[in-house]
């Protein structure tokens, strides 16, 4: 059953001064070698929590924007991560808000917050049109049936998965873990 969190959960989530899986050296490894620096292309991490990945993104050479619902997370990742030209948060909801007030981007990111989406093919619709052409977009998350079943609800299952990969013109897949995989979807 998926799990569904309301924008006030996420707010109490990250008040309590909670965080999510910070970069690991094996995920930093993968995506240089499966995505590559930035060279000053822009990104926009979508649900970024306290910054951790939008920082990464900087420190590979992207120019970033971090967003997330919940307006605890963009503090805590102001606070963190300090507001730069080459990285800045912002409180948005992507199920919500316009996607027209944002410029194409080169990538786009989801790490961690893809099996949260309510209405995914909406989202991907969004994701698409946002998107630069040749720009990437980033996924990584659980898998469903890889977790204990109590938590099967904050990863995608087989059917997301599928759904996700369609419409690109190209898709690379890898496992991260036992419980991880990543994507990178190009345009």
């Amino acid at each position: 059953m998926r799990t569904v969190v309301a924008v006030d959960e996420w707010n109490a989530h990250y008040a309590a001064g909670r965080d999510f899986r910070p970069v690991t050296s094996e995920e930093a490894v993968a995506f240089d070698l499966n995505v590559g620096e930035g060279e000053g292309r822009s990104a926009l991490d979508i649900g970024c929590g306290t910054g951790g990945f939008a920082s990464f993104l900087r420190e590979r050479g992207y120019s970033v924007t971090g967003v997330d619902c919940a307006s605890e997370a963009i503090s805590t990742a102001t606070a963190r991560h300090g507001s730069t030209s080459a990285l800045s948060f912002r409180h948005w909801n992507a199920e919500t808000d316009s996607w027209a007030e944002f410029p194409a981007h080169d990538f786009i990111s989801c790490r961690l917050s893809y099996a949260f989406i309510q209405r995914k093919v909406e989202f991907l619709r969004n994701v698409k049109s946002s998107l630069s052409i040749g720009g990437v977009f980033y996924v990584m998350t659980p898998l469903a049936d890889k977790l204990p079943p109590d938590r099967s609800g904050i990863g995608i299952s087989a059917e997301e998965a599928e759904e996700l990969r369609c419409g690109w013109n190209s898709v690379r897949e890898w496992e991260l873990d036992a419980q991880h995989v990543c994507y990178t979807l190009t345009l």
